[in-house]
Formats: structure tokens, sequence, C-alpha cells
């Protein structure tokens, strides 16, 4: 009866120490994946500027896009962004800062405009759909 006792404690004891033991490092260890950004399509990006995609408000809704151009516009216009855009938020090139502008309007406000660039984008727009829309901005 001891002996059996015995038995199980050591068993038991094993058994907590193999558990405590950490797997991974037992595993081998795999290179992180990466995936090539999706290149834009300046056309395409044309379109979704001014006619949205997926049901979402097209940017022309609230953007001018010819240099000097005087209208309705409730945004800053983009002709030239991509050199404007480049000097707005340190640390962030033009394409950059563009697709942070779509993604998360709210982290950097344009002087001289308010906080009201719709932002759900993000919700209507898939990587392809942000990289054909950068293309055609950085094209202007």
């Amino acid at each position: 009866m001891k002996r059996h006792l015995l038995l199980v404690l050591m068993a038991l004891s094993l058994l907590s120490a193999a558990c405590t033991y950490n797997l991974t490092q037992l595993l081998p260890r795999s290179a992180p994946v990466s995936y090539p950004e999706p290149v834009g399509d300046a056309a395409r990006g044309d379109t979704i500027f001014h006619q949205g995609v997926n049901g979402s408000p097209p940017c022309s809704s609230c953007h001018l896009t010819a240099a000097g151009a005087y209208g309705f516009a409730l945004g800053p216009n983009l002709a030239d962004v991509r050199g404007r855009a480049a000097t707005r938020v340190a640390g962030l090139d033009a394409a950059a800062y563009i697709r942070q502008s779509v993604l998360d309007p709210h982290a950097y406000i344009a002087p001289g405009f308010r906080d009201i660039m719709y932002p759900e984008f993000a919700a209507y727009f898939d990587e392809q759909d942000i990289a054909d829309l950068i293309a055609y901005l950085m094209s202007l």
C-alpha cells in the first residue's frame, strides 16, 4: 500500500513538473509571414473617389481635386495632396498619411478644417480599395 502511494506521488510530481515546462521552447519557431502590399490602380482609385465602393459615400462629396478649384467643399482640396501629405505628420510619408486619413480620419485634422470626415470608410474598403485610392490621390 505504501509502495503504491509512493508511486502515485512520484507520478504526480513528475506530471506537475512536466506541466510547468514551457512547451514553446520545444516547438520550432516559424518565421513571421508577410504578405506583399497590394499595388494600387489609379484608374480604379479615381472611380472609388468619385463614385464610392461597396456602398460607401464618394470622397468627391466633400473634396475637390482640381488645382485652384473653387466650389462647395467640406474638406481640403486634394490637388497636389502628395506634396502636402508628405509633411503633415512626422514619421509618415505621403502614402501612409493618406492611408491614415482614410482609415482614422480623426488622427490628424488639416488646418482650417473641422473634424467632420466620414469615419466609417474602413468598414467599406478592403486593402486593394485603399491601395487604389492612394494611387489615385498620389497621381493628382
